[in-house]
């Protein structure tokens, strides 16, 4: 009897989890035109860095002192309820460290759209952030929400960070904001990404290793 009961409870489990997995992985291929998730993490960087819609490429090859670096904009990718005017594109390498220690390398890849700063505009943005904020917090649930008003003179904005594991370095983060000095509204997205046996993951993802793709 416990033997069954145990079967059942771990099948529901790993139904949960699949779901889970499956609503982020739904939302990264939305917003980001080339899934780190899809395939090995030594074919994502090759599709990334080789997509032709990625204009203005600048990328720098990992050395002793930096990281590997990619950057780009996209003109004509645009996955939010009102176009961008450009979209920019960043993928680079971190050092996570305390003090003089290295505990582990991971990568970022953040887009940041661009839109003119009009009332109709901003009503579409806050709709877009609230509701990619709603979609990620079913996943990861840890969420800390900050008002960006003032905040490097920024006139109006918010930024929220997730996580599932309690650890300092959240793997994702969302925000919109104000730009002052080309009078355009932003919205960011940030991925944290960990690389494990050649496929990539969400830093800190409590169930990375079981991560379906």
């Amino acid at each position: 009897m416990f033997k069954y009961f145990f079967a059942i409870t771990l099948s529901l489990l790993s139904a949960s989890l699949i779901q889970a997995q499956s609503n982020f992985t739904r939302i990264v291929k939305e917003y980001y035109r080339v899934n780190p998730f899809q395939g090995n993490f030594s074919s994502f960087v090759e599709a990334l860095t080789t997509d032709p819609s990625l204009m203005k490429k600048e990328i720098y090859r990992q050395t002793d002192t930096t990281g590997y670096f990619v950057k780009g904009q996209y003109d004509v990718f645009n996955p939010y309820s009102i176009n961008a005017n450009k979209v920019d594109m960043l993928f680079y390498e971190n050092a996570y460290k305390s003090k003089s220690r290295v505990f582990f390398t991971f990568y970022t890849y953040q887009l940041t759209a661009y839109f003119p700063d009009t009332e109709l505009a901003r009503q579409a943005i806050i709709k877009d952030y609230k509701k990619l904020v709603k979609k990620i917090r079913k996943d990861l649930y840890d969420t800390q929400r900050q008002s960006l008003k003032g905040y490097n003179e920024i006139e109006d904005g918010e930024i929220t960070t997730f996580n599932d594991s309690g650890s300092p370095l959240e793997p994702v983060i969302v925000s919109w904001q104000t730009l002052a000095k080309t009078k355009q509204l932003g919205l960011t997205i940030i991925l944290r990404l960990e690389q494990v046996n050649n496929y990539a993951y969400p830093v800190n993802y409590k169930n990375r290793f079981n991560y379906m793709r």
